[in-house]
């Protein structure tokens, strides 16, 4: 015996068989209009620090129940290359255990492809990583969409970083292919068409370990290099997981003066392609320094130059100048001093802003993807401010400062002016 409630049942079940546009609509992802719009570099979108021998693309996402994001890459020819997804507001996070940041030695490649940052291989191979609010340890090349209780509606961002491409040519990375699916329903998500500049700044222009017990000499009213919580800070901005920077806020001396910096240089991967990694003898992917405004929207040093070049605020490692020691001397002058700076022997010179010339600066230091017996690295200094922890920490690769005259400078060289 049919009854009345089973009969209305049977008729809606026919009814969705026979017409089945009357069935429920699959809801379709919430997508941008294109991926990679935003660029983040000291050319483009010069904001939140960035290292000028990098490009950061941004892609922007709405949170959504049951979105999964999928990128279909190519490693690249680079130093270093990461994507990483952060929470509103900007900062990193994990969810069920799964980190929201995957290095590039760490990126799975695809059946019949190769990491060159796993094994000696030509860039190019393929990989494939999932972003996803269902991402649980153990799983291969996947991250999490967004920290446990995000609510829908709610804005994150996924970010490729890519340092020191090869011949220092950003337009010759190929950005990931993007796709947005939800219940079923898949949506491609077209490249965005962006002016590439392309070079990068950069492209143009094995020691014993000190005791921590014995922190270096620092002169008392010189500015001290610390290391504090960015990701906390009212900067905000984008910080690289795979990175630490230890800082120090600096007003340009006035007259003749410059400001010497002098430190052990961390043993660094070298050149502009990939590399296995970890690699014997070497204590981090990637160093640099760099000399920053510290008002927003808190730019790298860009100083146009009469040539039509720029000068950019950051130093690469392999465009630091080193003593038979591995130390470097970096020199903070103006534009007007850069000639005699530079001919003093053995000094790696750094700008002050031409533009804003009696602004306060922030110089960085950074480390990035340090080796796990580098005990001396800026990852292992505490975030709580004070030089002299740091300086306990990193012993003969902390970072000095000193006040010099340039013609002391000149005359004496850095060690002793």
């Amino acid at each position: 015996m049919i009854t009345p409630r089973l009969g209305a049942a049977l008729a809606t079940a026919t009814l969705l068989v026979t017409f089945p546009q009357y069935a429920a609509a699959a809801t379709p992802p919430v997508t941008p209009e294109c991926a990679w719009g935003v660029k983040v570099s000291a050319d483009t979108r010069n904001v939140f620090y960035p290292d000028s021998a990098a490009t950061y693309w941004v892609l922007p996402f709405t949170v959504q129940e049951g979105l999964r994001i999928t990128l279909a890459g190519q490693y690249p020819d680079s130093r270093y290359a990461s994507v990483q997804v952060y929470k509103e507001g900007g900062g990193l996070f994990e969810s069920n255990g799964v980190a929201s940041s995957l290095t590039d030695h760490r990126i799975q490649p695809d059946a019949g492809s190769i990491n060159p940052w796993q094994q000696q291989a030509s860039p190019g191979g393929h990989y494939t990583l999932a972003v996803t609010a269902d991402a649980a340890p153990g799983q291969v090349n996947t991250l999490p969409l967004a920290p446990s209780g995000t609510p829908e509606g709610a804005k994150g961002n996924i970010v490729y970083r890519v340092y020191l491409p090869a011949d220092g040519d950003f337009s010759q990375v190929r950005l990931p292919a993007v796709t947005f699916e939800r219940d079923g329903v898949t949506q491609p998500v077209p490249t965005c068409d962006t002016p590439q500049p392309t070079t990068s700044a950069a492209a143009k222009n094995a020691g014993g370990v000190a005791s921590a017990a014995t922190p270096p000499a620092q002169d008392a009213d010189a500015p001290a290099f610390a290391r504090a919580d960015l990701v906390d800070r009212p900067t905000g901005g984008f910080p690289n997981g795979d990175s630490a920077y230890l800082y120090a806020d600096v007003t340009p001396p006035v007259g003749r003066q410059v400001v010497v910096i002098r430190g052990k240089a961390p043993r660094n991967a070298e050149g502009s392609h990939p590399a296995p990694w970890p690699a014997l003898g070497k204590d981090v992917r990637y160093w640099s320094m760099c000399t920053n405004l510290t008002l927003p929207p808190y730019k790298v040093v860009v100083n146009p130059l009469p040539d039509g070049t720029s000068d950019y605020g950051c130093r690469a490692d392999d465009h630091t100048g080193l003593d038979p020691d591995g130390r470097y001397s970096y020199v903070v002058g103006g534009e007007s001093q850069r000639q005699a700076i530079e001919q003093v022997p053995g000094v790696t010179f750094l700008p002050f802003s031409a533009a804003r010339p009696a602004a306060t600066h922030r110089i960085i230091l950074r480390n990035m993807v340090v080796d796990a017996g580098f005990a001396e690295a800026v990852q292992n200094v505490p975030e709580d401010g004070d030089p002299a922890s740091a300086a306990a920490v990193m012993g003969e690769y902390y970072p000095v400062t000193k006040v010099c005259s340039l013609a002391a400078l000149t005359s004496e060289g850095p060690a002793d002016c």
